[in-house]
Protein backbone atom coordinates (compact mmCIF):
# COMPACT_ATOMS: atom_id res chain seq x y z
CA UNK A 1 0.00 0.00 0.00
CA UNK A 2 1.44 3.25 -1.28
CA UNK A 3 2.46 5.50 1.90
CA UNK A 4 0.05 8.00 2.69
CA UNK A 5 1.24 11.48 1.59
CA UNK A 6 -0.84 15.05 3.66
CA UNK A 7 0.13 17.37 1.02
CA UNK A 8 -0.55 15.13 -1.77
CA UNK A 9 -4.06 14.61 0.02
CA UNK A 10 -4.87 18.35 1.35
CA UNK A 11 -3.58 20.13 -1.56
CA UNK A 12 -5.61 19.03 -4.35
CA UNK A 13 -8.90 19.77 -1.78
CA UNK A 14 -7.56 23.52 -0.81
CA UNK A 15 -7.62 24.35 -4.90
CA UNK A 16 -10.96 23.59 -4.93
CA UNK A 17 -12.32 24.65 -1.60
CA UNK A 18 -10.79 28.11 -3.05
CA UNK A 19 -12.28 27.28 -6.45
CA UNK A 20 -15.61 26.39 -5.38
CA UNK A 21 -16.04 29.69 -2.61
CA UNK A 22 -14.68 31.52 -6.04
CA UNK A 23 -17.83 30.77 -8.07
CA UNK A 24 -19.79 30.63 -4.50
CA UNK A 25 -19.44 34.51 -4.33
CA UNK A 26 -19.72 35.22 -7.71
CA UNK A 27 -23.01 33.75 -7.89
CA UNK A 28 -24.26 35.37 -4.53
CA UNK A 29 -22.60 39.19 -4.46
CA UNK A 30 -24.61 39.95 -7.73
CA UNK A 31 -27.68 40.04 -5.54
CA UNK A 32 -25.83 42.30 -2.71
CA UNK A 33 -24.65 44.93 -4.84
CA UNK A 34 -27.74 45.02 -6.87
CA UNK A 35 -30.22 45.27 -4.02
CA UNK A 36 -31.80 47.91 -2.10
CA UNK A 37 -29.62 48.13 0.52
CA UNK A 38 -26.77 50.12 -1.53
CA UNK A 39 -25.97 53.67 -0.93
CA UNK A 40 -28.59 55.99 -1.25
CA UNK A 41 -28.99 59.63 -0.05
CA UNK A 42 -30.59 60.55 3.01
CA UNK A 43 -32.35 64.12 3.97
CA UNK A 44 -30.99 65.70 7.66
CA UNK A 45 -34.13 67.00 9.13
CA UNK A 46 -33.39 70.68 9.59
CA UNK A 47 -29.79 72.39 10.05
CA UNK A 48 -28.47 75.46 11.70
CA UNK A 49 -25.67 77.67 9.76
CA UNK A 50 -23.85 80.84 9.90
CA UNK A 51 -25.82 83.49 8.66
CA UNK A 52 -25.56 84.64 4.64
CA UNK A 53 -23.84 87.75 3.90
CA UNK A 54 -24.29 90.11 1.58
CA UNK A 55 -24.77 93.71 0.76
CA UNK A 56 -23.33 94.77 4.37
CA UNK A 57 -20.14 92.97 3.30
CA UNK A 58 -19.95 94.62 -0.07
CA UNK A 59 -21.70 92.04 -2.09
CA UNK A 60 -23.98 93.31 -4.88
CA UNK A 61 -27.17 91.21 -3.33
CA UNK A 62 -27.98 89.38 0.02
CA UNK A 63 -27.07 86.07 -0.12
CA UNK A 64 -29.02 84.45 2.95
CA UNK A 65 -30.76 81.39 3.40
CA UNK A 66 -34.05 82.75 2.77
CA UNK A 67 -36.28 79.25 3.84
CA UNK A 68 -33.91 78.25 6.58
CA UNK A 69 -33.55 74.13 4.01
CA UNK A 70 -32.13 75.99 1.09
CA UNK A 71 -29.50 74.11 0.89
CA UNK A 72 -30.75 70.73 1.28
CA UNK A 73 -34.18 71.67 -0.82
CA UNK A 74 -32.85 69.95 -4.49
CA UNK A 75 -32.98 73.74 -5.89
CA UNK A 76 -29.20 74.12 -7.64
CA UNK A 77 -28.09 77.40 -9.06
CA UNK A 78 -26.57 78.42 -11.74
CA UNK A 79 -23.14 78.24 -13.78
CA UNK A 80 -23.45 82.01 -14.11
CA UNK A 81 -24.56 82.41 -10.30
CA UNK A 82 -26.48 85.51 -10.50
CA UNK A 83 -29.03 84.12 -13.37
CA UNK A 84 -32.31 83.82 -12.50
CA UNK A 85 -33.84 79.99 -12.93
CA UNK A 86 -37.36 80.67 -11.36
CA UNK A 87 -36.62 82.47 -8.22
CA UNK A 88 -35.00 85.73 -8.37
CA UNK A 89 -31.43 86.83 -9.27
CA UNK A 90 -28.60 84.21 -7.72
CA UNK A 91 -31.36 82.78 -5.32
CA UNK A 92 -30.09 79.74 -4.55
CA UNK A 93 -27.18 80.70 -3.32
CA UNK A 94 -25.83 81.31 0.13
CA UNK A 95 -22.78 83.48 0.58
CA UNK A 96 -20.60 84.45 2.93
CA UNK A 97 -17.26 86.38 2.57
CA UNK A 98 -16.28 87.34 6.22
CA UNK A 99 -17.11 84.24 7.99
CA UNK A 100 -16.05 80.64 7.48
CA UNK A 101 -19.10 79.59 7.78
CA UNK A 102 -20.51 76.17 9.95
CA UNK A 103 -23.47 73.94 9.14
CA UNK A 104 -24.90 71.67 11.80
CA UNK A 105 -27.47 68.84 10.18
CA UNK A 106 -29.78 66.93 12.29
CA UNK A 107 -31.43 63.61 11.45
CA UNK A 108 -34.34 61.99 12.25
CA UNK A 109 -32.15 59.00 13.91
CA UNK A 110 -28.69 57.36 13.75
CA UNK A 111 -26.93 57.32 10.15
CA UNK A 112 -23.61 56.31 8.79
CA UNK A 113 -22.42 58.61 6.90
CA UNK A 114 -20.08 57.34 3.96
CA UNK A 115 -20.21 60.55 1.23
CA UNK A 116 -20.88 64.34 1.45
CA UNK A 117 -21.45 66.00 -1.59
CA UNK A 118 -21.02 70.07 -1.49
CA UNK A 119 -22.03 71.95 -4.16
CA UNK A 120 -19.75 75.20 -4.69
CA UNK A 121 -20.10 78.20 -7.62
CA UNK A 122 -16.35 79.50 -8.57
CA UNK A 123 -16.36 82.89 -10.42
CA UNK A 124 -12.94 84.49 -9.68
CA UNK A 125 -14.37 87.51 -11.53
CA UNK A 126 -16.86 88.44 -9.06
CA UNK A 127 -14.12 87.31 -6.04
CA UNK A 128 -16.29 83.44 -5.62
CA UNK A 129 -13.38 81.15 -4.86
CA UNK A 130 -13.75 77.23 -3.29
CA UNK A 131 -12.50 77.17 0.40
CA UNK A 132 -9.18 76.09 1.00
CA UNK A 133 -10.43 73.61 3.43
CA UNK A 134 -13.78 71.34 4.26
CA UNK A 135 -13.91 70.11 7.94
CA UNK A 136 -16.78 66.87 8.25
CA UNK A 137 -17.03 65.94 11.45
CA UNK A 138 -13.82 66.65 12.37
CA UNK A 139 -12.06 65.30 9.41
CA UNK A 140 -10.20 67.93 7.18
CA UNK A 141 -10.12 68.06 2.95
CA UNK A 142 -7.89 70.06 1.89
CA UNK A 143 -9.64 71.65 -1.52
CA UNK A 144 -7.63 72.34 -4.61
CA UNK A 145 -8.75 75.51 -6.10
CA UNK A 146 -9.24 74.33 -9.63
CA UNK A 147 -11.42 71.30 -8.57
CA UNK A 148 -14.32 72.85 -10.40
CA UNK A 149 -13.69 75.03 -13.57
CA UNK A 150 -13.94 79.15 -13.40
CA UNK A 151 -17.15 80.28 -14.22
CA UNK A 152 -19.24 77.19 -13.47
CA UNK A 153 -20.71 75.39 -10.41
CA UNK A 154 -20.20 71.71 -9.33
CA UNK A 155 -20.50 69.26 -6.60
CA UNK A 156 -16.90 68.09 -4.52
CA UNK A 157 -17.59 64.89 -3.01
CA UNK A 158 -15.91 63.40 0.61
CA UNK A 159 -15.31 60.24 1.23
CA UNK A 160 -15.77 59.10 5.15
CA UNK A 161 -17.47 57.48 7.89
CA UNK A 162 -19.58 59.76 10.08
CA UNK A 163 -21.67 57.86 12.88
CA UNK A 164 -24.67 60.05 14.53
CA UNK A 165 -27.69 62.06 14.95
CA UNK A 166 -25.68 65.36 13.79
CA UNK A 167 -22.76 66.08 11.93
CA UNK A 168 -21.17 69.45 11.37
CA UNK A 169 -19.11 70.79 8.35
CA UNK A 170 -17.18 74.13 8.20
CA UNK A 171 -15.45 75.83 5.23
CA UNK A 172 -12.70 77.46 5.75
CA UNK A 173 -10.80 79.99 3.66
CA UNK A 174 -7.80 82.05 3.70
CA UNK A 175 -9.14 85.57 2.52
CA UNK A 176 -11.17 87.93 4.04
CA UNK A 177 -12.16 89.37 0.57
CA UNK A 178 -13.21 86.16 -1.15
CA UNK A 179 -16.89 85.11 -0.90
CA UNK A 180 -17.89 81.35 -0.51
CA UNK A 181 -21.25 80.46 -2.27
CA UNK A 182 -22.97 76.98 -1.72
CA UNK A 183 -26.09 76.57 -3.29
CA UNK A 184 -26.98 72.51 -1.93
CA UNK A 185 -24.89 69.77 0.68
CA UNK A 186 -26.30 66.12 0.33
CA UNK A 187 -25.50 62.95 2.54
CA UNK A 188 -25.58 59.41 1.08
CA UNK A 189 -25.62 56.78 3.82
CA UNK A 190 -22.71 53.70 4.17
CA UNK A 191 -24.27 50.28 2.10
CA UNK A 192 -25.43 47.89 4.57
CA UNK A 193 -25.88 44.16 3.34
CA UNK A 194 -28.83 42.38 3.24
CA UNK A 195 -29.47 39.87 6.24
CA UNK A 196 -30.35 37.27 3.56
CA UNK A 197 -27.67 38.09 1.71
CA UNK A 198 -25.11 37.47 4.94
CA UNK A 199 -26.92 34.16 5.71
CA UNK A 200 -26.75 33.19 1.44
CA UNK A 201 -22.66 33.68 2.33
CA UNK A 202 -22.09 32.29 5.76
CA UNK A 203 -24.03 29.10 4.85
CA UNK A 204 -22.92 28.81 1.43
CA UNK A 205 -19.09 28.95 2.62
CA UNK A 206 -20.06 26.77 5.95
CA UNK A 207 -21.17 23.94 3.55
CA UNK A 208 -18.13 23.93 0.91
CA UNK A 209 -16.14 24.22 4.58
CA UNK A 210 -17.98 20.81 5.56
CA UNK A 211 -17.93 19.00 2.14
CA UNK A 212 -14.17 19.69 1.15
CA UNK A 213 -13.47 18.37 4.92
CA UNK A 214 -15.28 15.17 4.14
CA UNK A 215 -14.28 14.65 0.72
CA UNK A 216 -10.12 14.76 2.64
CA UNK A 217 -11.35 12.09 5.23
CA UNK A 218 -12.72 9.84 2.36
CA UNK A 219 -9.36 10.54 0.50
CA UNK A 220 -7.61 9.60 3.60
CA UNK A 221 -9.41 6.47 4.50
CA UNK A 222 -8.92 5.59 0.67
CA UNK A 223 -5.30 5.70 0.55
Amino acid sequence: MPEFNPAQTMRPSGMEFIRQCLILSALILPCFWSSPAGATPVLPTSYTATPGEGIIQGGLYNYFDDTGRQLIDGSYGANAWSANVGNGIGYEWVGWQVADPVFTFQFSGPVNISQVGIDFSRTESSMIFLPNTVSIGGTDFTVAMDAIPDASHGTLFFNGLWNGTTLTINLMDCSPNDWLFVDEISFDILPVPEPSVLVLLTGGFGWLATRSRRAGMARHANG
